[in-house]
């Protein structure tokens, strides 16, 4: 795994969430697999991976509702791995609301402080300033049922804040909603995050949400983590297949190393950056995105150009999903042509365009079991 720094969000070098070895079996299963993580103070880190990668699991280990198996797990200093639930410092909110029906909003939002034994005027209080704070304000005597989902949302998120917890955990809070009011409520949220500055955990199966919310993500798969980095690392220095599988959409060329910085795959010798210190012939997977495909302004690279036939063409809104077919060879690619490509270009299906596949965009993995020189 690679090294884990602070983001720009950090306001100390030291983390303020520590976990170590942590492991988690259920019988036969483990769900978690000697887990190594720092999160620091006011970062918002997303725990992003397919059902059953174990990320929920880890976030239930955190807060103590699944204590691990193995492994330690500290909190502002502090050794939390075996705390009861009540005794550690956080906030949740659940893909589910979570709400009490049967109480109106303001009493949904005060139930941890009456549990705290809270005065009733600091109850009152606290209650305005949150439902202000997440723009409810006149939503204190309705009933959950007559909110809309979004704003169950937010009632349940006012909730998780209430007695000012030192991390917010957020476990899917938007995947029950439609992806309009996904969209708005993620803006809202973070916005919302970065004010407070509250250290911010949230488990989502959505790139795109952790892509546009997160400090930083963790990518996890079979109860391990694949990487660690800010959104612009995962997403464009991808440290495994995996990765680049599950983040975004990706071109998987399959070749052989003829050179340490080139391959070839299919009757194309693709150039990439850097050196890889394996055998030739070896066998790898070149991966390159649709949109860093480049089909114009060319004239002046000399490596990976090549002459390509149109193929089936898709309007996808923004762009048009584009199959390039690699003239004299086997090797077809997906681009993501823009519009003004298009119209400029007077690309069409039949046509032939030159296509460059930019070297410093190619990432290169050995097939499992090659061994490095």
């Amino acid at each position: 795994m690679q090294t884990q720094t602070p983001s720009a969000a950090s306001s100390s070098p030291e983390p303020y969430l520590k976990i170590r070895g942590v492991t988690k079996r259920f019988d036969k299963f483990t769900a978690l697999q000697a887990i190594d993580l720092d999160i620091y103070p006011g970062e918002f880190v997303s725990f992003l991976g397919p059902s059953g990668c174990g990320k929920t699991t880890l976030l239930r280990a955190i807060s103590g509702l699944d204590v691990q198996s193995e492994g330690t797990i500290s909190q502002g200093g502090k050794d939390i791995s075996t705390l009861p639930v009540n005794q550690r410092d956080f906030g949740i909110v659940f893909q589910s609301y979570a709400l009490f029906p049967n109480l109106r909003i303001k009493d949904n939002v005060a139930y941890g402080l009456v549990s705290a034994g809270r005065s009733r005027s600091e109850i009152s209080t606290r209650v305005t300033e949150l439902l202000a704070l997440v723009g409810l304000s006149d939503q204190a005597m309705k009933f959950p049922a007559q909110l809309s989902g979004g704003q169950q949302q937010r009632i349940a998120l006012a909730r998780a804040l209430a007695l000012s917890p030192g991390l917010l955990l957020l476990d899917e809070p938007l995947s029950a909603l439609d992806a309009r009011v996904r969209a708005r409520l993620r803006g809202e949220i973070r916005d919302l995050q970065q004010r407070l500055g509250i250290t911010t955990i949230m488990v989502t199966h959505d790139q795109e949400e952790a892509l546009t919310m997160s400090d930083r993500i963790v990518v996890m798969s079979r109860g391990r983590i694949e990487q660690v980095g800010t959104p612009d690392e995962v997403y464009s220095r991808p440290a495994s297949p995996f990765v680049a599988d599950f983040v975004g959409r990706m071109n998987f060329l399959d070749g052989r190393l003829v050179a340490p910085n080139q391959a070839n795959c299919k009757g194309v010798d693709l150039t990439f950056a850097g050196e890889m210190t394996y055998a030739a012939e070896t066998q790898v997977t070149v991966c390159v995105r649709p949109e860093d495909i480049v089909v114009r302004n060319i004239n002046g690279a000399n490596t990976n150009v090549f002459d390509a036939d149109v193929g089936v063409m898709e309007f996808v809104g923004n762009h048009f999903a584009t199959t390039l077919h690699i003239n004299g060879t086997n090797l077809n690619v997906a681009a993501d042509l823009s519009m003004n490509d298009v119209r400029d270009l007077g690309v069409k299906p039949g046509g032939t365009i030159k296509a460059l596949l930019p070297a410093d965009r190619l990432r290169v993995f050995a097939t499992p079991g090659a061994a490095a020189q």
